[in-house]
């Protein structure tokens, strides 16, 4: 439900789908105009809201954001969107208002509180998950090379089996990694010292006034799981990696093995939230974490995988604040016992 700053009012779809006008007593007494689905409106939206009639893709309320995280937690998302199309992005943009905005990948690494995200959040994962086909040629060094143009909302582990099937490499260690391309690119994303930033050409965003702006390899700078973009803010839509011909019986192998390997090392049957801290310089989170003898912990029903300490494990019916706690007594008895102070890698959204 919508806290109390977000005062509601409905707006319904008459039987016959025609316009209506209702008069129905609210906290801010306005007449309410029905116009299309069940909405929401609030007093940081746009007055009439209707604006929300020009989106073509899928518009919802009150979504549970424990429908769409990899820890199954969280509460209900104010507005939920599933744009169709960059014009559908330009529309939300334009007409928001002073609505807060969270854009969503697949929900790995994210932690969405019990009470849900106010304002509008906007998942890409059904409109923009479009894969070119490789464009080949060769290189000053005679190397044969092949760049492939991939929107946001394209899985990394499908994109990693997709340049498998062109004999492509570059990419198969990061087979496993659960997530889209615009977590991918927003946290540089890797695995085993290979990471998405280093075969990353370009990124392409759309910025706040919902112009299109090409990124260029050159203005953009990769760290260990977080990417540093020019000045301005906008929602990464699509990129173009660059991979080099390789072997595929290879390429098959290595991927296979990190599939088993992530399969025999992470907790990947029960509801996960992937890494939750970053690995200090020199060292591994989980390592740390199990030296401090905390594998297994429990606090309600969110625990510290058995499988991979640096991973927290929804049990069954997990609050956010159970994994809020746990991960308060993580880095409380890490730091003392080692000295280290973790660094949090998993993402905690609402209020």
């Amino acid at each position: 439900m919508l806290s109390e700053p977000w005062k509601r009012k409905l707006i319904y779809l008459t039987p016959s789908g025609a316009l209506s006008k209702v008069t129905r007593p609210t906290s801010l007494g306005a007449e309410i105009v029905v116009l299309g689905r069940k909405l929401y409106q609030s007093k940081t939206m746009n007055p009439s809201y209707l604006w929300l009639q020009k989106i073509q893709g899928e518009v919802r309320t009150d979504e549970l954001m424990s429908d769409h995280t990899s820890l199954r937690i969280g509460g209900p998302a104010d507005v939920f969107i599933l744009p169709k199309d960059i014009a559908d992005l330009q529309t939300i943009l334009k007409n928001k208002g002073t609505a807060p905005l969270f854009f969503l990948g697949e929900g790995t690494n994210l932690l969405a509180r019990d009470s849900g995200i106010r304002g509008i959040v906007v998942s890409l994962k059904e409109g923009f998950k479009t894969v070119s086909r490789p464009l080949f040629y060769k290189s000053i060094d005679g190397k044969e090379k092949a760049v492939i143009k991939v929107q946001a909302g394209v899985k990394l582990s499908y994109l990693a089996k997709y340049a498998a099937r062109y004999s492509l490499t570059g990419i198969e260690h990061l087979v496993g990694i659960p997530g889209s391309l615009g977590g991918a690119w927003t946290m540089n994303a890797g695995a085993e010292g290979v990471d998405i930033g280093q075969v990353t050409r370009s990124i392409t965003r759309l910025t706040t006034r919902g112009e299109i702006e090409k990124l260029k390899r050159d203005q953009l700078i990769f760290n260990y799981r977080k990417t540093q973009f020019p000045a301005g803010h906008g929602l990464l839509i699509e990129g173009e990696i660059e991979l080099e011909k390789g072997d595929a019986v290879e390429i098959q192998n290595t991927m296979d093995e990190h599939l088993a390997k992530r399969s025999s090392r992470q907790p990947l049957t029960v509801p996960n939230s992937g890494s939750v801290f970053k690995n200090p310089e020199g060292d591994t989170a989980g390592r740390l974490i199990e030296s401090a003898g905390l594998k297994g912990k429990t606090i309600g029903s969110a625990g510290v995988s058995i499988k991979h300490a640096n991973f927290i494990v929804n049990k069954g019916g997990a609050k956010a604040t159970d994994v809020l706690k746990l991960i308060r007594l993580i880095k409380e008895e890490v730091k003392e016992k080692t000295g280290v102070e973790l660094e949090l890698e998993l993402v905690v959204a609402g209020e």
